[in-house]
């Protein structure tokens, strides 16, 4: 039996491009770490510390946590090209995230879980396995939230078709034996400094819709083709976003532009 273990986020590198996601597979693409990829990492880890003081039942002020975003700020900088804007104002609006998260959204939680990993069997015939597994940022009773400090989302879209909040709530439903009560799920966006919750309601047809993507997936794999379709249109389709991208278009066009 053939055996497929599939990350959400993966899943996700997926849709934006088969090919950039067949290299990360592989491990041929070139590890790209930029100034907004950091910068959630940083202000993931502040929130996370702040989370486990209060399920501590510890008190955690504004001051600690922008005293931990500073703190994992100086451990990532040296790591960071900043070429799509300086770093003051990369940092800035980091330490602005965390405080409108912490002023905003902190006060009414109560974690049961921060950063808790999963891992599940979504489908299984006589031919392959396949499992899915993941992080989620923070479990409530009765919701599971995730931090994005990236652009703002339309919330049609995202309730039509996003596909971590998917796989999020149906770890959650195997968890709780339960695949019969719909799960919710809260995108938490603080895209410049301004907050955006988005709520999601997946119900047992999405969870249901998720086989037969990953069985074609899985399908693709076992076909050892040397290349995957690959997609132009997208914003991270650029040397800056894809490790991937100078074996790929850029081998014809070369290095694309800082202002693309």
């Amino acid at each position: 039996m053939i055996e497929h273990r599939f990350r959400q986020s993966w899943a996700n590198t997926f849709l934006d491009c088969p090919e950039a996601a067949r290299t990360q597979m592989n491990g041929t693409a070139i590890d790209k770490t930029n100034s907004s990829m950091v910068r959630g990492t940083v202000v993931h880890e502040a929130i996370e510390k702040a989370l486990l003081a209060r399920m501590a039942g510890t008190e955690f002020s504004l001051e600690d946590i922008l005293s931990s975003y500073e703190e994992a700020w100086e451990e990532y900088v040296d790591e960071i090209d900043f070429w799509l804007e300086p770093e003051a104002k990369v940092q800035e609006m980091g330490a602005l995230q965390t405080q409108v998260w912490f002023n905003e959204v902190f006060p009414d939680l109560n974690p049961v879980g921060v950063e808790k990993t999963f891992e599940f069997t979504l489908y299984q015939d006589e031919q392959r396995r396949i499992k899915l597994h993941g992080t989620r940022d923070l479990d409530e009773d009765g919701m599971t939230w995730d931090w994005k400090t990236g652009r703002a989302k339309n919330a049609w879209e995202v309730r039509r078709n996003n596909i971590q909040s998917m796989i999020y709530t149906l770890a959650r439903a195997h968890e709780l034996q339960d695949f019969e009560t719909p799960q919710p799920f809260t995108f938490c966006h603080l895209d410049k400094g301004k907050l955006q919750n988005i709520e999601v309601i997946r119900t047992p047809g999405d969870w249901d819709s998720l086989i037969p993507f990953f069985i074609n997936i899985a399908e693709l794999i076992e076909a050892r083709l040397p290349t995957w379709p690959l997609r132009y249109d997208g914003w991270r389709c650029s040397d800056k976003w894809c490790g991937n991208f100078m074996n790929c278009r850029g081998k014809h066009i070369g290095e694309s532009p800082t202002n693309w």
